[in-house]
């Protein structure tokens, strides 16, 4: 659930709608209390007048005349009750209206339930004859009714108010959400272009280098079987006891093979080596292959195998051999001091593609990872790791297409390489292989 937050314009529209309500209910307490007080003064006033106007009448019990006197006040509205009393407190003239009660006796003074209850003493000549008393409404009822009228005109507004704001901080809330996931949506499209773009340049920099490296290849494979062609035939024609002759034709040919090798490799690169796929089980070949890894790696590189994959997978097994070997050997060499490499097979049912893997279906795979704890790829030579000839060893020591033939021939077999580094963690090698239904 989120959390609404007001922005400082509404809060002060709240602060100033609740101002008003306040101030709105203060200024009604004012006025009531003001039109009170003025009536209290105003009854009183006219109890002195009725007490020094019926005083004769009290005097000699005249309560015809006290009752004329009554009747001329029941001419103000805002009067409910009104009595004169002699002096044993006898009521001797009054009326009463609007359901107000004349009371028998003389009433103590007071104000409540709506009106004012004032008593006056009715002198002559400083002797006391009796008691005036005056009822009248604390506040006409026309004047109640239009002040309330305006209070609740007043909370009214105040509630529209503060309905209005709260709704259109709630649309404003849900739009804002709107933009947000629109806009991460877009970041991500943004992520997810960019990553495709950028597979799309290194698959077309990749077509490119392998057709240019294939036809080379090609080529150069020609022309060393025309050169080695023709030290046979020179072979031949020599004398069985020319030594020396003999001796720089055998250098030759050596480095001939070396060259045929080269190509072979890049062959492999372009995607281009002729393949002989067989049914193979990857845990097997690596489990057979563990003689020539100990012996290829050292003493200073512990091995260790956890191979789970039960399922076959079809490859061109001799050059699958040589790819493990490869890779074996490269992170010996990311180990100079020594180091361990964890070789590990897996079977896998992946529906999304593994970071790194273009052109990915998803399916049953089987993964063979090779993780070394060695210097590591900082991600400007990972980017580069594939690329032919390309290589980080000095001079002399590698020739930067083991990992490009590689991976050129993991792809012309149907399956994906993934390289993952951290520089001074490692490295991590896994290549996925489609399972082979049926293989068995």
């Amino acid at each position: 659930m989120n959390r609404r937050r007001f922005s400082l314009p509404v809060l002060a529209a709240l602060a100033a709608a609740g101002f008003l309500l306040a101030a709105g209910l203060l200024m009604a307490r004012y006025e009531d209390r003001l039109y009170t007080d003025q009536q209290i003064k105003n009854t009183d006033e006219q109890a002195h007048i009725l007490a020094a106007s019926v005083a004769g009448a009290v005097a000699f019990e005249d309560a015809r005349a006290a009752q004329e006197y009554i009747g001329a006040l029941s001419a103000n509205p805002e009067l409910l009750a009104a009595g004169v009393y002699d002096g044993r407190g006898q009521r001797i003239a009054g009326f009463s209206r609007g359901g107000a009660t004349l009371p028998s006796r003389p009433p103590t003074p007071g104000y409540g339930d709506g009106h004012i209850d004032v008593t006056v003493p009715v002198t002559q000549n400083g002797a006391a004859l009796g008691t005036v008393f005056l009822s009248a409404a604390a506040e006409p009822l026309q004047r109640r009714i239009a002040r309330y009228i305006g209070l609740v005109l007043l909370v009214t507004m105040g509630a529209l108010v503060i309905a209005v704001l709260s709704i259109s901080q709630s649309a404003l809330a849900r739009r804002a959400d709107q933009l947000s996931v629109v806009n991460h949506r877009l970041q991500d499209e943004m992520t997810e272009r960019a990553r495709t773009e950028e597979a799309l340049r290194q698959a077309h920099k990749m077509e490119a280098v392998g057709q240019l490296s294939g036809g080379i290849a090609h080529d150069f494979n020609n022309l060393i079987m025309i050169v080695k062609g023709n030290l046979r035939l020179l072979r031949k024609r020599l004398d069985a006891n020319a030594e020396q002759p003999l001796h720089y034709i055998a250098a030759a040919e050596e480095a001939l093979d070396r060259a045929a090798h080269l190509t072979q490799r890049i062959l492999a690169f372009s995607r281009r080596q002729p393949l002989k796929p067989e049914p193979v089980r990857l845990s097997t070949l690596v489990a057979d292959l563990g003689p020539l890894l100990h012996h290829s790696l050292g003493e200073a590189v512990e091995t260790e195998t956890q191979l789970d994959a039960n399922w076959w997978i079809r490859c061109d097994v001799n050059q699958m051999e040589n790819v493990i070997l490869n890779l074996a050997i490269n992170a010996r060499d990311a180990m100079p001091e020594g180091g361990r490499l964890m070789i590990s097979t897996h079977d896998l049912h992946l529906a999304v593609a593994p970071a790194g893997a273009d052109d990915f279906k998803p399916g049953e795979y089987v993964a063979l990872t090779l993780r070394d704890n060695g210097v590591g790829m900082s991600e400007e030579v990972k980017s580069r790791a594939v690329d032919p000839f390309f290589t980080t060893k000095p001079l002399g020591k590698g020739t930067g297409l083991g990992l490009s033939m590689s991976f050129g021939f993991v792809r012309q077999s149907g399956g994906h390489l993934v390289i993952a580094s951290v520089p001074g963690q490692g490295s991590e090698i896994t290549i996925y292989m489609p399972r082979a239904e049926g293989a068995a």
